[in-house]
């Protein structure tokens, strides 16, 4: 036999071999022993700082015996209504509802705080009072062309908060690996102006707005809100929104890992 009548006889089992996929259920692509061929292949904790994936339904978040517990309603029955931008439950003349501030998450964490602070934190975005984010435009750059919206340059807004921390409370003589707590906070303290109340201990900030009964939680890249219209005392209101919230950021930690 000629080696050309060899190749011939070869060519339909290496085309066969060549054609066929590789297995993605082997030892090294089981997701530690999982099984899950496409869950091996994500890394832990992709979906939840990223914004390329919508959000689940926010009923998916916030379930009725969620709510229930909260309120101590035992056999109420509770009417839900799943919206297009967030879930209610209704139950004897009371509304719960649970919405997010956009359809998925912000492009980072700096995007979500700027939003934040310019709905529920006004001085920290450097908005006056009857100033609303289109009205106050961008400032020119400290130095150099102006940046034409890449965010290269900082902004002669951010001036005064620029300024170096020479408290006693920010010597990074005395800690460990030089990290001051000023250092490692993930945003600035959140403040009580203009109709929000400062709530601490809730994501990385949040604000109760009495004259709506809703509670602002900014949490990573994600902003949520939490409406509390029931029969409750203000103080019983907040504290069980922000019960909720907590419930609901644990959902955001559990359903991303």
């Amino acid at each position: 036999m000629t080696k050309t009548s060899i190749l011939l006889a070869a060519l339909p089992a290496l085309l066969f071999a060549c054609g066929k996929p590789a297995s993605v259920n082997d030892d090294a692509n089981d997701a530690a022993g999982t099984g899950g061929a496409g869950l091996a292949r994500e890394v832990v904790g992709v979906h939840m700082l990223s914004n390329d994936t919508n959000y689940d339904s926010p009923c998916n978040y916030l379930a009725e015996e969620f709510v229930s517990g909260t309120f101590n309603l035992g056999g109420t029955t509770l009417e839900k209504f799943d919206r297009r931008n967030g879930c209610e439950f209704h139950w004897d003349g009371n509304k719960v509802s649970f919405m997010m501030q956009a359809p998925k998450p912000f492009p980072s964490i700096y995007h979500a705080e700027y939003t934040f602070d310019r709905l529920f934190q006004p001085s920290a975005a450097g908005v006056t009072s009857g100033q609303s984010a289109a009205g106050n435009p961008q400032k020119p750059s400290l130095s150099g062309p102006n940046s034409e919206g890449t965010g290269s340059e900082m902004p002669a807004t951010n001036l005064g908060s620029a300024k170096r921390d020479t408290s006693a409370a920010n010597d990074t003589a005395s800690t460990v690996s030089g990290v001051t707590k000023q250092a490692s906070q993930f945003s600035e303290p959140v403040k009580s102006e203009m109709g929000f109340v400062g709530i601490p201990g809730i994501g990385d900030k949040a604000v109760w707005e009495p004259a709506k009964h809703t509670l602002h939680v900014l949490y990573n890249q994600h902003i949520i809100n939490v409406v509390v219209q029931t029969r409750d005392n203000e103080a019983t209101k907040r504290a069980r929104a922000a019960t909720l919230a907590n419930v609901i950021l644990n959902q955001f930690v559990e359903q991303n890992r």
